[in-house]
């Protein structure tokens, strides 16, 4: 086996290596230090297993990662590429996690957090399948821990599926590829030409979620349930019992399903996520979005009349806003913000005589901006926040039937 140096360098930066963390299928990770003295983990494929399949797989995690920020997935750093005995390979740099999910349920996790880590898993990987990610690789040990933040991100998604992705190579699996670690793998993973897709991860999630309460990775039936071992949340077997069904079109078939019964049954802090019309980025679905500052770039005057340009033209919402404030504000008498008509990104008012009145016309509209956008974005959120409990409602209605009609039916005898 070739060995690889004790220095990477990129186009950015110098990496010594501390020493290796693990490795992998088809690379290794090392722990490294560059010249400042920040510490990261870096990633590099290994000399004697670069393929082109692989360096496809490589480049798409690559890509990925780079361009999706999100609190619960890693973050590529820093890439670059060395040449070992004629074998280009290519390696990147992420933030150092010194801590996995195994390490957190070896130690054991306190019956009452673990719903708040699942949370961050579901998060994650649901991150991940928004931009048409398949993970399929989902295990304790590629679960990375920051205990500093009590924050969980996924990671390793060197044999992920990367069916939209705006950056992927197409890569096929090759007959007789391993997958997966066989313990976390779903069925279908171990059948030779079976579609394997995001349904793959939601059973390995499900197998991760009974051995945070149990301490077991389940295998067929018979299995120790979580509310053999704490009754409070036996609710979560029914759940777990359709993560990890044999047949992959039983199995629960998205994350906001699983997040629906969650929430259903009592977990309201589980938020939905969507993917950002602008960013491109995977955010809480009923988050209002931060409202960009309105402001004057530019100004002209034709008789009275004063036109303020400015940086972008703002929603109808805005104006309003800006028209009919609901908080106090000083203004000179007859240039207040009533007093301004909206044209696209142009801001008019009138009765503008000389410099004096330009200059406290302009002055004023700053105030009145930030006041408006301030009272705007308060004004969405509220929105979200309505919308989103009348969904947490609903979800509680159905699943109050759900249960009525269930009771019914096992105790009515015909």
């Amino acid at each position: 086996m070739a060995s690889l140096p004790k220095e990477f360098i990129s186009p950015f930066s110098k990496y010594k290596v501390i020493k290796v963390l693990g490795e992998g299928g088809a690379g290794r990770v090392f722990h490294v230090v560059n010249a400042d003295g920040d510490e990261f983990a870096l990633k590099c494929l290994l000399p004697e297993r670069v393929t082109d399949e692989r360096r496809k797989r490589f480049k798409n995690e690559v890509a990925f990662c780079q361009n999706s920020i999100h609190p619960h997935v890693v973050r590529v750093l820093d890439i670059g590429a060395v040449e070992v005995r004629g074998a280009t390979c290519p390696f990147y740099v992420m933030p150092l996690y010194k801590e996995t999910l195994r390490d957190l349920i070896a130690a054991g996790i306190s019956h009452k957090d673990v719903l708040t880590i699942f949370r961050q898993l579901l998060d994650g990987v649901e991150a991940a399948h928004l931009k048409k990610v398949w993970h399929r690789d989902l295990k304790p040990e590629n679960v990375l821990y920051d205990r500093k933040e009590n924050r969980l991100v996924i990671a390793d998604f060197g044999i992920a599926r990367f069916e939209d992705f705006e950056h992927a190579t197409v890569v096929e699996t090759k007959a007789g590829t391993k997958l997966a670690n066989l313990r976390y793998s779903a069925p279908e993973q171990r059948i030779k030409g079976a579609t394997v897709d995001q349904r793959a991860d939601i059973y390995a999630l499900g197998l991760m979620l009974n051995e945070m309460f149990t301490g077991n990775v389940l295998q067929g039936i018979g299995y120790k349930t979580i509310g053999s071992v704490v009754p409070d949340f036996a609710y979560l077997d029914q759940i777990v019992e359709v993560m990890v069904q044999d047949n992959p079109a039983a199995r629960a078939g998205s994350i906001d399903q699983i997040k629906k019964e969650l929430i259903a049954r009592g977990q309201e802090w589980i938020a939905f996520q969507r993917v950002d019309e602008l960013s491109r980025q995977v955010v809480p679905k009923y988050a209002a979005g931060e409202i960009p500052p309105v402001s004057v770039i530019a100004f002209d005057i034709q008789g009275p009349t004063m036109t303020l340009q400015l940086n972008r033209a703002p929603d109808g919402g805005w104006v309003q806003s800006f028209q009919f404030p609901k908080s106090g504000y000083s203004n000179r008498m007859g240039y207040g913000p009533e007093s301004y008509n909206f044209r696209g990104d142009k801001a008019v008012i009138g009765n503008v005589r000389d410099e004096e009145t330009a200059q406290v016309v302009i002055d004023q509209f700053k105030n009145f901006s930030a006041m408006a956008t301030r009272q705007y974005q308060d004004e969405l959120s509220r929105a979200a926040l309505m919308r989103q409990q009348e969904e947490i409602r609903a979800l509680k209605i159905q699943q109050e039937e759900a249960e009525r009609r269930r009771r019914i039916l096992q105790k009515i005898k015909i």
